[in-house]
């Protein structure tokens, strides 16, 4: 039973960082539509209409057939990438709000996107690049601390992360995600209780917010309050979340807890979803079992 918990253990560690980071990251606003000419503000105005209808390849294609005739507008290429980023095409998202840096490095709009883009692309090193450039002209900005401080999480500087997201959570308004990444960090250096008290938060913020219940769960898990680990994570699956590591992770709560029916359940799920720990959990029917 105490390889399986190793195991299993490991199975967790990953599962905080991946999702804690996968959810929060995204561009914020195109920000783009003061300092343009009429033409340009009116390109802007459709494409962000079809952008936020879901029609990105539409939206796309306005920004780029304006920027064939006036490339030098650093504003539509930063709407353009945003586009791009959306689509997850980070290559063109990384060129276009380069490009839009390099013509307004004064708009840090466009160095946060590009920040993001590179988190969101597995480069972590060089977002944190792009968002210290901000936070050395903003360095009250919660959002950029908040983003800095993931990015620090993804490079394993847990002690720097705790640093930016603190700083975040003292300034104006605290917002969930931020607690929520910052108990990512306290659990790995083993604060295991202001990662509990982060969570909490968190949830009290925002009651809905998934993520928060399934790295509960896993807390609890690993301290094995089995009942309220089992709670947390049927919670986050009533509010939409889905995934391989999370039945896993259900599976094993049952599995403690003597449920081995529902358990098996779990692991099934967990197997369809790739998650290959989970199918060698799952039962393999008896001789009896054939001759019945």
């Amino acid at each position: 039973m105490l390889g399986k918990f190793q195991q299993m253990h490991r199975y967790i560690q990953w599962f905080f960082v991946l999702v804690l980071l996968g959810s929060y990251v995204g561009c914020s606003g195109l920000n783009t539509k003061n300092e343009m000419p009429t033409a340009a503000k009116g390109t802007l105005a459709q494409g962000e209409q079809l952008f936020h209808a879901g029609k990105l390849s539409d939206a796309k294609h306005i920004f780029s057939e304006a920027l064939q005739k006036t490339p030098g507008q650093h504003s539509l290429l930063n709407a353009r990438g945003f586009v791009y980023a959306k689509q997850k095409n980070w290559d063109d998202a990384i060129k276009d709000f380069t490009l839009a840096i390099k013509l307004a490095p004064q708009h840090l709009q466009y160095r946060e996107n590009l920040g993001i883009v590179y988190l969101e692309a597995g480069y972590p090193g060089k977002a944190i690049h792009h968002f210290s450039h901000i936070l050395e002209r903003k360095p009250d900005s919660p959002k950029t601390l908040n983003y800095r401080g993931m990015a620090f999480n993804r490079l394993e500087r847990y002690h720097k992360a705790i640093h930016d997201l603190s700083k975040a959570l003292s300034l104006d308004q605290p917002q969930a995600e931020m607690y929520l990444n910052r108990a990512v960090a306290y659990i790995q250096v083993g604060e295991t209780a202001s990662a509990k008290k982060d969570l909490d938060q968190a949830i009290t913020l925002s009651p809905t917010l998934h993520q928060a219940y399934e790295s509960r769960g896993l807390l609890e898990l690993i301290n094995g309050e089995t009942t309220l680990a089992i709670n947390d994570f049927t919670t986050a699956i009533h509010l939409g979340a889905d995934g391989g590591l999370l039945h896993y992770n259900r599976g094993m709560a049952f599995t403690m807890a003597g449920h081995n029916a529902k358990a098996q359940l779990d692991y099934d799920l967990a197997c369809q979803r790739q998650i290959i720990q989970a199918c060698s959990q799952i039962a393999k029917p008896t001789h009896a079992h054939h001759q019945l």
